[in-house]
């Protein structure tokens, strides 16, 4: 090593202390990268490749690897999620997105080991969810503890059956992505996580100042990104939405769209996979045109898919519980006009 080549190494170790360790290790690989001196072994040739990919798609059973939902409709349309995806389930305050959050992790960790990273709730509030999406008694009686004996016996069932979820709950106090990420790493090599929930994206920090907000949850976008890539598991995060969708007017009406992912298109870029939820009912809508009565309904918008084809599924949201339930006689569409989105305004809406 050159003189020259250690003091610049030591200026960046030195100047380090004031940004997070990834960046870091970072300007370090670049350096050496710039000075030839880089490990190559990530550099195979494409039949290798090839190779590898057919052997584990001959030897792996159809299941292995990818994540089902647990959704009929929505499994048929995406497949279920796979390692190394970076999915956004993206929406408005009350849309659902902590429910689906907990209705799927529920139906994952049945088969394989799951982290729900809680950065809104608290851990006790998120137990309480799970264990009313479990036993069907309303969440809020479990907070007052007004429970009927029926739903008492129900709730003591449920302890036998979390015994079959690999499921693990981090109610995290330090929302900064550093140590977010060095949990999970952990919780990956000590208890073999494969899918990764994280309860919200707007709420983690970077380790450094940062000028713009923009830059800050693009670059915390980025690192979840990095780490479902680096480790092969699937992480999964909300996403707010930015406010403009209520006031959008027209016949997408407050359908969201991938531009309302809020405070950095770099959410849209990272992610393999964008869900977003809408809720008619919410804005007080609850016939479609053609006169359709659509209470309850959760339009699910695959908005990207990196792998596939977009399109739109829906499910039953039971607000009392709060949970997701499949749509029997699911309808295809349901569609609104510029003149019935103008019955709608902005005074009726509940916020």
């Amino acid at each position: 090593m050159t003189p020259e080549l250690q003091q610049k190494i030591e200026n960046i170790i030195t100047h380090g202390q004031q940004v997070d360790d990834r960046a870091v290790v970072s300007q370090l690989k670049k350096l050496l990268y710039e000075n030839g001196n880089f490990d190559e072994k990530d550099t195979k040739p494409i039949a290798e490749l090839v190779a590898e990919s057919l052997r584990q798609l001959k030897t792996e059973t159809p299941q292995n690897g990818v994540f089902k939902t647990g959704f009929q409709d929505l499994d048929s349309l995406i497949g279920g999620f796979l390692p190394g995806e970076f999915v956004v389930i993206g929406g408005r305050p009350a849309m659902g997105k902590t429910t689906f959050l907990v209705d799927l992790s529920l139906n994952i960790s049945k088969t394989v080991p799951l982290l729900f990273v809680t950065l809104d709730l608290s851990g006790e509030q998120l137990t309480n969810r799970f264990i009313a999406s479990l036993s069907d008694v309303p969440a809020h009686r479990l907070l007052q503890k007004t429970m009927s004996e029926a739903e008492w016996e129900r709730i003591d069932k449920t302890e036998k059956k979390f015994a079959a979820h690999q499921l693990f709950v981090l109610g995290s106090r330090n929302n900064g992505i550093t140590a977010i990420k060095t949990h999970c790493e952990k919780q990956i090599r000590e208890n073999g996580v494969k899918v990764i929930v994280v309860d919200y994206l707007q709420l983690i920090r970077a380790n450094q100042h940062w000028r713009q907000r923009v830059d800050e949850v693009s670059y915390v976008s980025r690192e979840l990104k990095n780490m479902a890539q680096e480790h092969n598991v699937c992480v999964i995060v909300s996403s707010s939405l930015n406010r403009g969708v209520e006031h959008r007017n027209g016949a997408e009406g407050k359908r969201p769209l991938l531009s309302d992912l809020r405070e950095s298109g770099a959410i849209e870029q990272d992610a393999d996979k964008v869900i977003l939820l809408h809720r008619p009912e919410y804005y007080k809508i609850t016939e479609d045109d053609r006169g359709n009565d659509i209470s309850g309904i959760v339009e699910f918008i695959l908005a990207k898919n990196r792998n596939g084809a977009t399109d739109d599924v829906y499910l039953l949201f039971d607000a009392e519980i709060p949970k997701f339930k499949t749509l029997v006689n699911a309808k295809k569409k349901f569609t609104f006009s510029s003149n019935r989105l103008k019955e709608v305004g902005a005074d009726d809406l509940p916020f």
